[in-house]
């Protein structure tokens, strides 16, 4: 078995340097060495894996197959190595948590209560771009989002669900009122900057006007620059209720909406998550919170 991993990495890097010769010498072996080897290779696989082409060699149509098979194989394997490393080593007591800074600042009272329990164990938190594929990159531990596309690779769970509500600057129209229906968005003569996407498709069912309200010369995903937005009068936004709450006497005000628009929040990771135990503990550990 160790033989094939070896010639199979000897065929990669022949088709990457499209020479025995050049490959030799990267892999620092002799030419007739190589050579043999990949000959006890086409035995192995019953078929011919490269063409003589003037000095070089291409690959066969059989060879691209076992190339791409070859490269998924190796890269398998560098996985397994990693992680097997992890599991014996520091990063055990370290979780990379890919989240967004809204969902960051919702979060905090959970992740300091999480560091009084298990002090041990360090987080690191990364801006969630593109969640599934960081955890499959193995870039981030586990996912905070509040949307994902189903992937066989990774599990998914519920947190918590989250109201949001209107944001507007102090002296806006509608800063005195505490409560506002949806329909009533129609007469909104600002912008109206909304991030999440299940509270857009809402907005679409009620009118076409509301919609209009949602072009708008500036956008943002971030609710940092939403937030600054809104205080420099450029438009009002929809966010969650408690980020609007924390950030009260920065000359914000808050607008309940009816029906209340509710945002779920989303833990991701992938399935085989055992080399790092402290996944689990974290899991275990918001799962709790979420029931209180």
């Amino acid at each position: 078995m160790i033989s094939m991993f070896r010639q199979l990495e000897y065929f990669i890097q022949i088709c990457k340097e499209g020479s025995y010769t050049k490959a030799a010498e990267v892999l620092m072996m002799s030419q007739p060495t190589l050579s043999q080897q990949i000959r006890f290779l086409e035995g192995e696989v019953g078929t011919p894996l490269f063409e003589r082409v003037g000095r070089g060699v291409k690959i066969t149509a059989a060879g691209e197959i076992l190339y791409q098979k070859a490269i998924f194989v190796m890269r398998l394997i560098e996985e397994s190595k990693k992680e097997t490393y992890e599991l014996r080593n520091a990063r055990t007591n370290k979780l990379l948590i890919g989240i967004s800074s809204m969902d960051f600042f919702c979060l905090v009272p959970r992740f300091l209560k999480f560091h009084e329990q298990y002090p041990g164990i360090t987080l690191k938190f990364a801006s969630a771009e593109n969640s599934s594929q960081q955890l499959l990159d193995s870039s981030i531990d586990i996912g905070i989002i509040d949307y994902h596309e189903p992937n066989k690779e990774i599990h998914m769970m519920h947190l918590y669900k989250e109201e949001q509500a209107l944001v507007v600057y102090e002296d806006h129209p509608w800063a005195d009122r505490t409560v506002i229906s949806f329909q009533e968005l129609e007469d909104l003569e600002s912008a109206l900057f909304v991030r999440d996407l299940s509270v857009i498709e809402q907005l679409h069912t009620f009118s076409d006007k509301i919609t209009k309200s949602l072009h708008s010369k500036f956008e943002s995903t971030s609710v940092e620059i939403l937030l600054f937005m809104v205080l420099h009068k450029m438009g009002v936004a929809i966010l969650p209720a408690s980020l609007i709450e924390s950030f009260f006497g920065q000359k914000l005000k808050m607008i309940r909406l009816d029906p209340s628009p509710v945002r779920e929040i989303k833990l991701i990771l992938k399935k085989h998550h055992y080399n790092n135990p402290s996944v689990q503990t974290f899991i275990d550990f918001f799962l709790e919170q979420s029931k209180k």
